[in-house]
């Protein structure tokens, strides 16, 4: 990792990034982000390339996090939609202001489970492997309060499109209902998944 090229512009979440982890380089905190086909270095910290995706998408964090809260009432490291055109969710593994925090793209997951050391490993569609200092139990909260959220904003745009059906010439349905997240599977270590319980 250390040889990695460091991007110096600022980087916009897309619907292939799986994840943001924190990165150190001497004294400063930079970002490692993996997508599907990519893992690169990015100078700004993993709540700084947050912010900006979320104004890139025509919103601020700010405004993204009160939208959880009206929706699922929840404050504490909140998830949040970044683009829902696009279905790309993201949750924090810690408060984002922390710099051991993690941002997970959770619609690329393909299973996860507890390691020996209370931590989570992640396999993504791709087969790709990060392990990340989350517990298991943690973990499944932030899956559980995401797909929450998934639901209910869908609920929301499922009864829009009923009570203004014209607006499915706008926002048609294969590009405003979001689909399920489907891709998780449970493991010996992770007996519950909110995904498909």
């Amino acid at each position: 990792m250390e040889n990695k090229k460091i991007e110096k512009q600022i980087y916009e979440v897309n619907p292939h990034t799986m994840i943001i982890l924190p990165h150190v380089t001497g004294e400063s905190l930079f970002s490692r982000v993996i997508e599907i086909g990519s893992d690169s270095i990015s100078k700004f910290t993993p709540f700084e390339l947050i912010k900006t995706s979320c104004k890139y998408f025509g919103a601020n964090y700010e405004g993204r996090k009160e939208g959880t809260k009206h929706l699922i009432g929840i404050t504490h490291k909140p998830p949040i939609i970044i683009d829902p055109m696009s279905y790309m969710y993201a949750f924090p593994t810690a408060s984002p202001t922390n710099s051991n925090c993690v941002w997970v793209f959770p619609q690329h997951i393909k299973e996860y489970s507890a390691t020996s050391d209370n931590q989570t490993l992640l396999q993504f569609s791709n087969f790709e492997t990060v392990k990340i200092d989350i517990s298991l139990t943690s973990f499944n909260n932030q899956i559980a309060r995401t797909s929450m959220l998934h639901m209910k904003f869908s609920q929301k745009m499922r009864l829009m499109e009923a009570q203004f059906p014209y607006t499915n010439r706008f926002f048609p349905s294969s590009g405003i209902v979001a689909e399920p997240f489907t891709p998780y599977k449970t493991s010996q270590n992770n007996p519950h998944n909110p995904f498909t319980d």
